[in-house]
């Protein structure tokens, strides 16, 4: 990243078209824009209220971790993200062995209701969340799930299979069919197909929508908040509660909670991004 940073004057001079160079400029601005929040975060995680309101983007005189023991004192941080870590590993587990054979009978089998199916599940982007709250929340009552980390296990992969079907159909579209006719050919069938050949091609796909649904699973708040108790909050419940416990607003406190729960979202960003990326470009050609 910082290679590709430092070779765009060049690449600006070698590409000059007004269009290029306006597009570098937008970009940069937009850098900036990402950056500068998060920035003040960071330094706001080593302050005290007066040092962040008084000089808010200046660096902290001092490292004091205080503010991080704190949250983990009065919220217990470390479980809470321990319990969302579980919670979208098994979730992500369950949407990709739901969806990816999902999006192979859409991508792959030639039939009349390949669209239809995918036409179905594109309406879940058209469901908001408080439309099925109620429902939701009397039927994980019903099945007696009601705040076990399960019902969200169970839950987030619903929300999450119409992203999944639809990039990962989309990328198995762009493979030849003349894999699936020699496979067939040396005696595979449908299952061995998938998951022995279509399965290692597309890593990246894969990839890509593991870590746009560990963000979207990650970062959920509503349903986490109703079909869970107290035992079994998720990281982004015990931040709201930094700001419940206090008589008067610790800001300080409140961003080292904050920097905690981006820790494992830029991790699984910084490690996977080649993979995104070419998951995305593979989705985004067309033969």
């Amino acid at each position: 990243m910082m290679k590709s940073f430092l070779r765009l004057p060049q690449r600006m001079k070698k590409n000059a078209d007004p269009f290029v160079i306006g597009g570098y400029i937008f970009s940069l601005f937009y850098a900036i824009l990402i950056i500068i929040p998060i920035y003040f975060v960071i330094v706001s995680a080593f302050k005290d209220n007066s040092q962040i309101i008084l000089k808010p983007l200046a660096l902290p005189t001092v490292l004091n971790f205080s503010k991080f023991i704190q949250t983990q004192v009065n919220v217990d941080i470390l479980r809470a993200g321990l319990i969302s870590i579980l919670i979208t590993t098994g979730a992500e587990v369950l949407t990709i062995l739901l969806g990816f054979p999902a999006a192979y009978a859409v991508a792959r089998i030639k039939t009349g209701l390949a669209p239809i199916v995918e036409s179905i599940f594109s309406l879940g982007f058209l469901i908001p969340g408080l439309a099925i709250l109620m429902p939701i929340y009397t039927m994980t009552a019903k099945a007696g799930l009601l705040y076990h980390p399960i019902a969200l296990v169970i839950l987030y992969p619903a929300f999450n299979l119409p992203l999944t079907m639809i990039l990962l159909s989309g990328f198995m579209r762009k493979l030849p069919r003349e894999l699936e006719e020699s496979a067939v050919i040396d005696g595979g069938n449908i299952l061995q197909i998938i998951f022995y050949l279509f399965l290692p091609i597309c890593i990246p796909g894969i990839v890509t929508v593991l870590v746009l649904n560990f963000i979207n699973i990650w970062n959920e708040y509503l349903f986490a908040l109703i079909l869970m108790d107290s035992n079994n909050r998720t990281i982004q419940l015990a931040l709201a509660l930094l700001r419940a416990n206090q008589r008067s607003i610790d800001y300080g406190l409140i961003a080292a909670g904050i920097l905690i729960s981006m820790i494992p979202v830029y991790i699984v960003f910084i490690f996977f991004q080649e993979k995104i990326m070419q998951g995305m470009l593979a989705g985004a050609v067309k033969e």
